[in-house]
């Protein structure tokens, strides 16, 4: 498992209070990103297309990385939609295995970014849920699901490394040696330097 570049936020926030609307409803969205900045970015653009609220008239109240509970090996189902110029808007769920949220969707963007060329921007993260073992569907997955699954050894091999020859023994050669190596072509002669 590779660290995870996204982390989990959970920014709130609301349309500014007004005359018109002086107790606006409080919005929480759950959001991946790299930082808190690009959080509250994700934050705005749904805000903007689900709730007709810009971010120049509202405000963000809170803005907090989520950590899980328990760094376990868990099971998770991603729901994701992509936008490709090919074929539009494509719906997909893909299953992961990580210590975290953060970490499956991070394995998500990664796996979308190779196989199907999707950029950070085009990619939006319907929802992320824990499923147990019986539900998982994809091989790669479920095979770590055996009970005597075979462990790493912990004890240190002693590993035999082939002796390189680095530039610095190529250096310190002398200059004989070297010499004897050339080769000076002389009226269509080859001579050795002596």
């Amino acid at each position: 498992m590779v660290k995870p570049h996204l982390r989990h936020y959970c920014v709130v926030g609301r349309e500014t209070p007004s005359e018109k609307n002086p107790a606006p409803t409080v919005y929480k969205f759950e959001v991946f990103a790299p930082n808190f900045v690009v959080a509250k970015s994700r934050f705005w653009r749904m805000m903007r297309e689900k709730n007709k609220v810009k971010s120049t008239h509202g405000d963000v109240l809170s803005c907090k990385v989520v950590k899980d509970r328990k760094l376990a090996a868990r099971n998770y189902s991603v729901d994701i939609a992509y936008y490709s110029q090919r074929c539009g808007y494509t719906h997909m769920v893909k299953e992961f295995r990580d210590v975290s949220k953060a970490g499956a969707v991070s394995q998500a963007y990664h796996d979308l970014a190779s196989r199907h060329r999707a950029r950070y921007h085009n990619i939006e993260v319907l929802g992320v849920k824990s499923i147990p073992n019986h539900q998982v569907k994809r091989l790669s997955i479920s095979e770590y699901h055996a009970s005597n699954l075979p462990s790493r050894s912990c004890t240190a091999a002693s590993r035999h490394h082939a002796k390189t020859v680095s530039s610095l023994s190529r250096r310190t050669r002398s200059a004989p040696s070297l010499r004897r190596r050339l080769f000076f072509w002389k009226k269509g002669e080859r001579k050795k330097e002596e």
